[in-house]
C-alpha cells in the first residue's frame, strides 16, 4: 500500500516502485493494481508505465474496508 497527501506525489511514488521492481526482475500486476482518493471531485488518473490505473471508492487493508470518504465499514459474519 502506497499512500499520499496528492496526486502528483502518488504518481511518483508508484512509477518508483514499478521501476524498483523491474531492476529486480520482477513486474507490477497492473491488472490487479488500484487507486483511490477522497477528493470526489478529482478526475484525472494515475498511471504506470502509460497504463491507467482503475479507480475504486473501497479499499480493503488488513482485514477492514476503507471507503473514500473515509469511514470504515463492517462486514456481517
Amino acid at each position: 500500500m502506497l499512500a499520499s497527501e496528492g496526486k502528483t506525489e502518488l504518481q511518483r511514488q508508484v512509477q518508483a516502485w514499478c521501476d524498483c521492481l523491474d531492476r529486480l526482475g520482477l513486474k507490477l500486476n497492473v491488472k490487479k493494481t488500484e487507486y483511490m482518493t477522497t477528493d470526489e471531485d478529482e478526475s484525472s488518473s494515475i498511471k504506470v508505465n502509460g497504463i491507467e490505473l482503475p479507480r475504486t471508492s473501497v479499499f480493503k487493508y488488513l482485514g477492514s474496508a476503507i471507503a473514500s470518504d473515509g469511514g470504515l465499514l463492517v462486514e456481517a459474519n
